[in-house]
């Protein structure tokens, strides 16, 4: 295996390794902090995250209104207080070492109000957000306005660069990466085009090779792409690490650290890959946690 050279992201040199957002309060500020002190990139879900009052209770998502709009803002309070809570969990426990990020989904509910509000309450506190479901053009605009870099989720060059032609060229400073997030092997948001069959996968080196010619063209040669879904270990990429027609690619994780002793779940989910994972290649245990989860 090649050895894994840091990378220039959110403005800080840090390992490749990138924790992937996880929502329904999984990818929270204790996990990202401890990806960034270990180092990485730490991202925490921003999408109606759980916050906690004084004495460490959870505050409960309780709604009053009586109306659908009352009930919506109450919704908006609910995100925002969480958001801010798991991001200054998260800058607690990093100790000042590597990136902090938020994740959310530009198709939820006030999506742009949440990311306003969260990122002025927050500031100094979030380095970089990853947004996809959907297609983000204004996330560039609201990072920029905050100082904070952004990471769209796209599933394809051609989804780039629309992303690129509309919006993104005006704020390409503080465009801090592109994730690709692979149709076929994405465990949620599959973007496929209407020209693109979903019964006949496509591998993903050539997608991604197609991403990367088309940034270098716009001058995005040093802009990392940030590889998801599809990776269960690290050795899966060999052919990816310092491969000089990628350029500078890192590598997140969502699944496996959550089958570690730092992030132990019950025994249900601690079970194989499904056997088309195994049919590809992919290996039928998981490795020592230390490598994922640095806690």
């Amino acid at each position: 295996m090649r050895p894994l050279r840091p990378l220039l992201l959110s403005d800080r040199e840090v390992l490749p390794l990138v924790e992937g957002g996880k929502g329904i309060s999984i990818s929270n500020g204790e996990s990202s902090g401890a990806w960034a002190a270990a180092g990485g990139v730490g991202t925490f879900s921003g999408v109606n995250a759980d916050s906690y009052d004084a004495n460490g209770n959870l505050i409960p998502q309780i709604y009053h209104g009586r109306t659908r709009r009352e009930r919506h803002l109450e919704l908006i309070e609910f995100s925002v207080r969480g958001a801010v809570y798991q991001a200054r969990v998260a800058h607690e426990t990093s100790n000042g070492q590597g990136r902090i990020h938020m994740n959310v989904l530009w198709e939820m509910a006030a999506a742009e109000t949440i990311l306003h509000r969260t990122l002025e309450t927050a500031k100094g506190l979030i380095n970089g957000v990853t947004c996809g479901a959907g297609m983000p053009y204004r996330i560039a605009e609201i990072c920029a306005k905050y100082g904070v870099h952004y990471y769209p989720i796209v599933s394809s060059a051609r989804a780039f660069r629309a992303l690129w032609k509309r919006a993104y060229h005006k704020f390409r400073e503080w465009l801090g990466g592109v994730v690709y997030e692979d149709p076929w092997l994405a465990g949620g948001h599959n973007g496929l085009s209407n020209v693109e069959d979903p019964t006949k996968p496509e591998r993903p080196f050539p997608r991604v090779l197609e991403m990367r010619r088309l940034m270098n063209d716009v001058g995005l040669a040093e802009v990392p792409i940030i590889m998801a879904g599809g990776g269960w270990v690290l050795r899966e990429w060999e052919g990816w690490v310092a491969n000089p027609h990628l350029g500078p690619v890192a590598f997140p994780f969502r699944a496996p650290p959550l089958l570690t002793p730092a992030r132990p779940l019950s025994a249900a989910p601690k079970r194989e890959p499904p056997p088309h994972r195994q049919q590809a290649g992919s290996p039928t245990h998981l490795p020592p946690a230390g490598l994922y989860f640095p806690a």
